[in-house]
């Protein structure tokens, strides 16, 4: 909790003006009742009507002041709020954009959305609103005890005693919400991830006519939304019955005996009418942080929810700079485009997820030429994609060394490494954006002309310069409004235009017909040249002219060479080939 406040840090200098507009703020909330007592005294007690005047002119006054002081302090305290949120929310999605795979395949994107928008907003409010305000409350307190001090140590007594009891109550109340407050944040976050799945699935939901089960399942998660609001509601309410109710016991008690006084004269009249005046002040201090300490609850359970996000380790980042000059000279050096060659080689790799109980990858040894093609071919499940996500470290090797041009993945400058590997997934990610934005997402700088260029290779020219707005055609969200193939076509341009060292090819043919898979394998044909190329296959045709090809099976190589080689070989290669020119024949003769 207390670590929220280093947020706060960079904005020390408005925070300051608030607090400083705060206790002028609460100074003069006690002016009033002071003002009223001289009036009802020395005006009215001796009817002299003539000194009214200078009264009424010192209360304007200090209305006057505090509209100014309001305005500077509500635009202030919404000022810092937006800062505040937007540092929080930044510090979250840089975080996010750092975070290995390895934490995205455990995590659910609507629970992370969840922390990013309403975990960040009860922070916002604690900040800029809570805080600031607890402390004008506590100052109130404190100036209005200052004054009651003041007027009548006796009817002090009688007035503070019952704040502080009430004080150490809700400390005590507060507590007893941090537990429900942590339950109502997971159902929260579970709500938001059942929206997010349900959304994101919309077309399988509407294809599976399972609209009535996917309104369940987010009434479901409302529903327990909803109860657990309920339950701190009714937990909070019967707790602040009892603590809200001990101060108003305090006017009846300083009307009692005040009112004796006055009456014995020991206090004058104005004295008892401030006195309650100042009372109302202490009543209401008191009711809003009892207020706010619900909120606090709320914020506590926020804050440790972002925190655990913000201190989620790094296990896969650049080499940290060292102050040790000997261990500085093993660190990497930034590379100019030209030295990288793209040569990859995997030494006894092993790799286990996780959540996993068997081993992806077992004991994978393979070298990979700079400039030559690899076809890697076997089921699914097979460990393929895994092999070629330790390229980029987007995941570890649990064992062994993986290399590039000579050099263990783990010593290299990671921004630069992943510049140097273009990559189209088999799963297809496009951005809710213009097609040149997503063409050019990789490099942003480059020119309509070199767009064009990497979109006539991937044979992507045509159909894009045949919609309506052209390479400015808006496309929606994961390239909705193209097809399959159309979207592979433009991923694999986006690829091309970082004119890697290293191309990647996870299955990308896999929405394509069989006449654009001719003119794009000799697209890549070209552009395969002089850069080292990785074709993840299904489609045997697509492998069969790379220059080596190893069959995975299990998460071990159990064949590689030549196409050649593995048809002569007869083995899973053969086999699998052999299928596939059967389908082939077999649709060719069903036309």
């Amino acid at each position: 909790m207390y670590r929220l406040f280093t947020f706060l840090k960079p904005h020390k200098t408005l925070l300051i003006q608030l607090i400083i507009v705060n206790f002028l703020l609460s100074a003069m909330l006690t002016v009033a009742p002071l003002v009223i007592k001289a009036i009802v005294d020395n005006v009215i007690g001796k009817q002299q009507f003539d000194r009214l005047a200078p009264y009424l002119g010192l209360l304007l006054l200090v209305t006057f002041l505090r509209a100014s002081a309001t305005y500077f302090y509500s635009y202030g305290q919404n000022k810092l709020g937006q800062l505040v949120m937007t540092d929080v929310r930044l510090a979250l999605y840089r975080k996010l954009l750092a975070l290995p795979f390895s934490f995205y395949d455990k995590e659910q994107t609507g629970r992370l959305m969840n922390r990013v928008s309403s975990d960040v907003e009860s922070t916002r409010i604690f900040l800029s609103q809570i805080l600031i305000e607890s402390m004008s409350h506590f100052l109130t307190i404190f100036f209005a005890a200052f004054a009651f001090l003041e007027q009548d140590r006796y009817l002090t007594l009688i007035a503070i005693v019952p704040v502080i009891f009430s004080g150490v109550a809700m400390y005590y109340a507060h507590h007893h919400l941090t537990e429900p407050w942590t339950l109502q944040h997971e159902r929260m976050a579970q709500m938001s991830a059942t929206l997010q799945d349900n959304l994101a699935g919309i077309k399988v939901v509407k294809a599976f006519a399972q609209e009535d089960q996917a309104q369940g399942r987010f009434q479901d998660v409302q529903v327990a939304v909803r109860s657990g609001s309920l339950s701190i509601t009714d937990l909070w309410s019967k707790r602040w019955a009892l603590i809200g109710s001990i101060p108003r016991f305090m006017q009846l008690a300083l009307i009692l005996v005040g009112g004796q006084r006055v009456m014995r004269g020991e206090i004058s009249l104005g004295t008892l009418v401030a006195v309650l005046s100042l009372s109302l002040l202490l009543l209401g201090a008191v009711n809003a942080l009892g207020t706010q300490l619900n909120s606090v609850s709320q914020t506590a359970t926020a804050a440790v929810r972002i925190f655990e996000l913000l201190d989620e380790p790094l296990t896969i980042q650049s080499p940290l700079p060292s102050s040790d000059p000997v261990a500085a000279q093993s660190l990497p050096i930034a590379r100019r485009v030209d030295e990288w060659r793209g040569e990859i080689e995997y030494k006894d790799v092993s790799f286990i997820y996780p959540t996993a109980k068997a081993k992806t990858l077992i004991d994978i040894n393979l070298h990979i030429p700079a400039g030559s093609s690899l076809a890697v071919v076997g089921a699914t499940g097979s460990g393929k994609s895994t092999l070629i996500h330790l390229i980029g470290r987007f995941y570890d090797p649990t064992s062994g060394h993986m290399q590039v041009d000579g050099r263990d993945v783990r010593s290299l400058n990671l921004p630069e490494l992943r510049r140097q590997i273009g990559m189209v997934a088999q799963d297809t990610l496009l951005f809710s954006a213009s097609i040149f934005d997503n063409i050019a997402f990789g490099r942003p700088d480059a020119s309509q002309a070199e767009v064009e260029r990497v979109a006539k290779l991937a044979q992507a020219h045509e159909f894009i310069t045949q919609m309506p707005d052209g390479y400015q055609t808006l496309i929606g969200e994961r390239g909705a409004g193209l097809s399959g193939g159309q979207r592979q076509r433009v991923a694999i341009a986006r690829a091309m235009l970082l004119d890697p060292r290293i191309l990647i090819l996870d299955d990308s043919m896999s929405a394509v017909d069989a006449e654009t898979e001719k003119l794009l394998q000799a697209a890549i044909a070209s552009v395969m040249k002089g850069r080292t190329t990785i074709l993840v296959a299904h489609r045997l045709a697509t492998a069969q002219h790379a220059d080596h090809i190893i069959v995975l099976r299990d998460g071990q190589i159990v064949e590689q060479g030549t196409h050649a080689e593995l048809d002569a070989a007869g083995g899973h290669y053969h086999h699998v080939l052999e299928m596939q020119q059967m389908s082939a024949r077999e649709a060719v003769a069903s036309v």
